[in-house]
Parts: structure tokens; sequence; C-alpha cells
């Protein structure tokens, strides 16, 4: 807890000091996602290109707090567990970031990712480790710093839009990437935007936490389609 403590200080800190956006005239707005993802995995030696571990069906869930004031960042928060016969782990994505771009064709956010894998087991059911004095199923929780960016290109004359989000981090051997890309309607509802999209989500993690296990060993990637509806108001 402390670890996570100090690590989210950092992140705020960093992210109050970078060049603030170009701001724009909105009031407080208020985003609420859902998606349900349908992913397969692989996991160990890069070179193993076979997929050998099937996922259970998963849901995402985000919400996003907006502002008009340019110093301060947007907060975002999102939950996603995975659920797979050799590992499993909830992440959950703490972002702070900046829209520096804001129009109503193309809308651009750069910020900060503190990501934690809460509740997580490695390995379960099998060692791949070839030092038998190791322990097969192996337990972590632990955060990661990554870079975030979210973008969207409005297709002129209708209401879809095409989005793109990406968070990537490497550091003390553990590279992280959580990227996603899709396609979405907006419907303007009243008060509230309805999204709906349909999209194509990959995890790639490379894990350098266990004992016996090199990040290549570590290797977990988890990918597969996705659909979801978002209310913004």
């Amino acid at each position: 807890m402390n670890k996570l403590s100090l690590t989210a200080v950092v992140a705020s800190t960093a992210l109050v000091l970078a060049v603030p956006a170009h701001s724009t005239e909105k009031e407080f707005t208020t985003k609420v996602e859902i998606d349900a993802w349908f992913p397969d995995a692989k996991v160990g030696s890069k070179d193993d290109a076979v997929r050998k571990n099937d996922v259970d069906a998963s849901q995402a869930f985000s919400i996003a707090f907006e502002h008009p004031f340019a110093y301060v960042p947007n907060v975002k928060v999102r939950y996603t567990p995975v659920r797979s016969d050799r590992f499993e782990y909830d992440q959950i994505d703490y972002t702070g970031y900046y829209k520096l771009l804001d129009t109503n064709g193309l809308q651009f956010d750069v910020g900060l990712t503190l990501t934690q894998f809460a509740n997580g087991e490695f390995n379960k059911g099998g060692s791949v480790s070839t030092d038998p004095t190791q322990p097969a199923d192996q337990s972590f929780s632990e955060t990661a710093m990554n870079m975030y960016a979210d973008a969207s290109l409005h297709i002129p004359d209708t209401h879809f839009h095409i989005f793109g989000q990406y968070d990537f981090g490497s550091g003390s051997g553990t590279r992280t990437m959580d990227g996603q890309a899709g396609v979405k309607y907006i419907l303007p509802v009243d008060a509230v935007d309805l999204e709906i999209k349909v999209g194509y989500r990959v995890m790639d993690h490379e894990f350098g936490y266990f004992e016996g296990f090199d990040s290549n060993q570590a290797n977990v990637m988890v990918d597969g389609w996705f659909g979801g509806l978002s209310f913004d108001f």
C-alpha cells in the first residue's frame, strides 16, 4: 500500500508539472463505460507461438471525470479482471490526462497511467522453470507506471468515429502494454451522449516479478474482440 501511495504521488506531481493542454470551453462531464471482452491468451516464452490458454469472458468498467481547468489533469479509473487456467489478476488503471486536441473532428489525450495488478496468480497448475526448487505457483500484487494516449477521429457526415487507446511502460525488468482500437457510434440523447463501440484489445505484459522466471518466460498476452456502451453526461 505504501508503494502504491508513493507511486501515485509521483505520477500526480509529474502530471501537474506537465505542459497543459490547449484550453477549450467546456463544463464538467462524467463518462461511464462498460465493455464485454472475449479474449484468448498465451503465456510463457515468446518463441512459443501456440495459444495454450483460454481466458474467461471478461468485463471492463471505467469512469472518467473532465473539467475546464487547464492545469489540472482529467482523471479516469478502469477495472479489468483477467482469469485464465495459468494466470489471473485484477488490472486497475488510474489515469491522469490532458486534452491536447478537442475539436468536432479530432480528439487527442495524453497522460500517465498508474497500473495496479491486484490478486495476481502466475503459473497456476504447472511450472515452466527449470529449477525444481522454485515454486510453481506465485502470487503477486504490483504496480507499473505507463504512458497514456487516446485518440478519436470523426468520420465526416456520420455518427461514426475511429478510436484508439494505448498504455505502455517499461522498467525494473517488467514491460507492460495495453492497447485497443475500433469503431464507435455516438448518438446524442437529450443531455447524454450514448456510444456504442466494437474493437480489439491487446494486453502484452512481460512480468519481472517472479523467482525462477525471467520476463521472457513470464510473458502474458491476452487479446480479443470486445463490444461496449458508454454514457457521457
